[in-house]
């Protein structure tokens, strides 16, 4: 039997130009030597994580995102960091804009409708850097922070391949919506 389902996520791409400056941090701010530096082209802010989806489910998901009415905003990423488990350097904003958490939450009721479950845990917004990170960064936040113009959002296929994972911005939907209190 054919296994059609794809591995979906949801995720805040940057533009390239952005993604260059974050991989210099990574080289920058971590000691890199026994750590692996996501390639330029990996780095991105993942929302939701749908996992292993049919195309009912991918059609669903997509129609949520339709739906999401958030504004854009800006992201000021300015704070690094180590998690211990499962050992990754990131680089986060200092403040999360209540945008963000607009669209959070607007896309998270929309899945949930969809049927889609998640971690209990809180969300953390948060940019991977590198991967099998054993020490924690030079410092703790950068000098300047890097400005980042969010404009869309992203639903994203990743394909786990031999030299590593890829992943292909399948579409993408404006942040062109205001925020309604009562509708949220």
């Amino acid at each position: 039997m054919n296994d059609t389902r794809q591995r979906l996520f949801f995720a805040l791409w940057p533009p390239p130009e952005l993604a260059r400056q974050l991989h210099r941090v990574a080289a920058q701010q971590f000691d890199a030597r026994h750590a692996r530096r996501l390639r330029v082209e990996q780095i991105h802010l993942t929302l939701f994580y749908l996992g292993p989806s049919d195309a009912d489910q991918r059609r669903c998901a997509e129609a949520a995102a339709a739906r999401v009415e958030a504004p854009a905003f800006t992201l000021a990423l300015s704070h690094l960091g180590v998690w211990p488990r499962p050992r990754v350097g990131w680089i986060a904003p200092s403040v999360s804009p209540p945008a963000l958490n607009v669209l959070v939450t607007c896309l998270h009721q929309g899945l949930i409708a969809c049927g889609y479950r998640f971690e209990e845990r809180p969300w953390q917004a948060h940019l991977t850097l590198l991967r099998k990170l054993r020490q924690p960064p030079l410092n703790d936040s950068l000098a300047e922070p890097l400005v980042w113009p969010v404009s869309e959002f992203a639903l994203v296929e990743s394909l786990t391949l031999p030299e590593g994972a890829e992943y292909h911005v399948l579409q993408r939907w404006p942040l062109t919506g205001e925020h309604n209190q009562e509708r949220h």
